[in-house]
């Protein structure tokens, strides 16, 4: 009983001394129960503004270590300060179920492509956000080259989509689409109405 009283005294002692920002050392009786403890020394070491600049200047700065570069499917680091981050969109392979358009488009077929009956296809990289809207769409392959692109790119800025799900939230994701543009659209039954 004596050990458990004079260990609480010892001990509600140093959280005194703590907490009143005094130093402890324990007294030449108390040090049976610290034999091996040795008070702990440390120096502040001067803070880099309050080196003179005579010193600074001779000192040469330490290499920096690179960057790791973060890994392809890996999270973004989160923001700092509470700020948001830059958007994050899945592949269609790291997706449960991916983005669905919600409405159809009318698609204008450029004049002197229909006067010419040419045909052709564009193929789009779009960026969905986890509201289902289009943040961006640019043209990855177009045939043939140019001719459609516009037509494409304004036809797709019109699509609403429900977003694609991940782990049963909603998320940003990548959709890679074709337009197919036929100045024939009756017989390949690629007209909308």
């Amino acid at each position: 009983m004596r050990r458990v009283a004079f260990a609480l005294i010892v001990s509600a002692c140093g959280h005194a001394a703590l907490l009143a920002n005094t130093a402890f050392v324990p007294s030449v009786a108390e040090l049976s129960l610290f034999a091996a403890a040795q008070p702990l020394n440390a120096r502040l070491a001067p803070a880099v503004a309050q080196i003179p600049a005579d010193i600074q200047q001779q000192s040469e700065p330490l290499p920096r270590a690179p960057k790791p570069a973060p890994a392809a499917n890996s999270e973004r680091p989160s923001p700092a300060a509470g700020m948001p981050g830059a958007p994050l969109y899945y592949r269609a392979s790291e997706l449960d179920e991916r983005a669905i358009p919600l409405n159809q488009v009318d698609l204008d077929y450029p004049e002197t492509a229909l006067g010419a009956g040419t045909r052709g296809v564009v193929t789009l990289r779009l960026l969905i956000d986890h509201e289902g809207r289009l943040r961006e769409a640019s043209v990855v392959e177009s045939r043939p080259a140019g001719i459609f692109d516009s037509a494409a790119l304004e036809a797709v800025m019109a699509l609403r989509f429900r977003p694609a799900i991940r782990n049963g939230v909603a998320v940003g994701s990548i959709k890679i689409i074709e337009v197919p543009f036929e100045p024939d659209c009756k017989r390949t039954g690629s007209c909308i109405e």
